[in-house]
């Protein structure tokens, strides 16, 4: 029997007629030997290929069932028509099957490579369409109608497809159509839960043949519809202040600019966050970036009570339920303060002169960069900061170096270093803390930016206030 292969437009010509006669079948090229096309079912009945040429191709089992045993890519553009004889005990009659087998490329397929991606909002009521291109599988020539379903990606049935335009019911598992088809979702979405989707929509003609895959991802726009929470319901600060002489006649004194506290609020929707006093005062301010409260003027009282709020950046924007914050001043008497012993020796000199030096954010970007160093009073001294700082590190022989590269925006409302550094005369053995010698207790000092003071006490500590200024 002679082959004929057919090329360009007389292939077209046959498989169009063919296919709107519903009596060609096609097959793809690379299809696997043991791939079915076609089942014939009757009672006791027995079918017979007549194809010799074909039969190291094809077979057909008693039962009935066509399929491939081989490649099939030597076949290319052959119309193929197979004799099939079926016999019963009482009669035999013979059936006809048309194929042609074709390059996959030209059969079905979706144009979309890479699939596509949709989005839809979240808390979107059942029944939303999916925002994204429409799903159409295309062929070189008219297959008929297509059966479309979600394979891979809808474990949980949260999207079906139905024929775009359709007021059909959203419980759809597959659809067959001749036309688009579209993704809806069948229950509201959470991006929170989950931000995407990753599915695969598969295209067959009716014969089960013909397939082709479709990635398409599904997004789920994130809706502020969180507002944002306080850490604690209510804060408790305690501001402490001093008093001039006797506390009942004397004047209180209070440090202006001195932190209260922090409060903090978080955002599900994952926004950035900024506070606000929802009454303002001349007592107290917030910052809003940080939530650190800052004392802004002297108090009336012994309390004072603040509504702080919560504000988020999303569209459109929300605001929190708001914290209560409490502060109580309390004033330190002269009485309180500790007592000054010193061991019995006598001091020569009360104060070591004062050293200014002058900084920029530029001098702390390098990590274990020396800055300045202590000066000694005698070569027996060491040095050794008391409290961990993260900014700097003070070396036994007073050199003090860049512990974390400066940020100016992160050093405080005041802008400055602030730590410790304890003197130890090796041939004494002990160590002093630095005491103010007006009342005797541990003095801060209050410097004018961007100065660095060193304060040296004879009783043997620095306290150093490192204060910087921006480039």
């Amino acid at each position: 029997m002679a082959r004929i292969v057919l090329t360009g437009r007389a292939l077209l010509y046959v498989i169009i007629f063919a296919l709107e006669t519903s009596a060609l079948i096609l097959l793809p090229h690379d299809v696997r030997p043991g791939h079915a096309i076609r089942h014939f079912i009757s009672n006791h009945s027995r079918y017979t290929l007549l194809e010799p040429e074909y039969a190291s191709y094809f077979t057909l089992l008693d039962d009935g069932l066509l399929m491939t045993t081989a490649d099939l890519a030597p076949l290319l553009n052959q119309p193929l028509n197979l004799a099939v004889l079926e016999q019963t005990p009482f009669s035999s009659s013979a059936h006809t099957v048309h194929l042609l087998v074709m390059d996959r490329k030209k059969m079905l397929h979706f144009t979309e490579k890479n699939g596509i991606n949709g989005e839809i909002p979240e808390n979107s009521p059942p029944g939303t369409v999916v925002d994204m291109p429409t799903i159409k599988a295309t062929a070189l020539a008219n297959v008929g109608p297509i059966a479309y379903k979600i394979i891979h990606g809808n474990e949980e049935s949260i999207f079906a497809l139905r024929d775009k335009g359709s007021t059909t019911d959203s419980d759809i598992r597959s659809v067959i159509t001749n036309g688009d088809v579209e993704v809806i979702a069948k229950q509201s979405l959470d991006a929170e839960r989950k931000k995407f989707y990753d599915l695969i929509v598969q295209a067959t003609d009716l014969h089960g043949v013909n397939k082709a895959n479709l990635a398409v991802r599904i997004n789920v726009a994130n809706e502020n519809d969180h507002e944002p929470i306080f850490e604690h319901e209510i804060y408790y600060f305690a501001v402490n202040g001093t008093c001039d002489n006797d506390c009942h006649n004397g004047t209180a004194h209070w440090q202006r600019f001195s932190t209260i506290g922090k409060v903090n609020a978080f955002d599900i929707d994952g926004d950035r966050v900024y506070y606000s006093i929802k009454t303002p005062t001349n007592i107290a301010v917030i910052v809003p970036q940080t939530g650190e409260l800052i004392l802004a003027g002297e108090p009336d009282g012994h309390e004072v009570g603040l509504q702080i709020l919560a504000h988020d950046t999303g569209v459109p924007p929300r605001k929190s339920l708001p914290a209560q914050v409490f502060i109580e001043f309390f004033i330190r008497e002269r009485k309180d303060f500790p007592t000054l012993h010193r061991e019995k020796r006598r001091v020569t000199r009360a104060v070591r002169p004062t050293k200014r030096i002058e900084f920029t954010e530029a001098d702390g970007e390098v990590e274990g960069r020396p800055v300045f160093t202590l000066e000694k009073e005698t070569d027996k001294e060491t040095f050794k900061i008391r409290d961990e700082n993260p900014w700097v590190t003070v070396e036994p022989s007073g050199v003090v170096k860049v512990k974390k590269k400066w940020d100016y925006e992160e050093l405080g409302p005041e802008k400055t270093i602030d730590f410790w550094v304890t003197i130890t005369n090796v041939g004494a053995g002990k160590s002093l803390s630095c005491l103010d010698p007006w009342h005797g207790t541990l003095q801060l000092m209050s410097l004018n930016l961007p100065n660095v003071n060193v304060c040296v006490f004879d009783s043997g500590t620095y306290h150093i206030l490192a204060s910087t200024k921006n480039k």
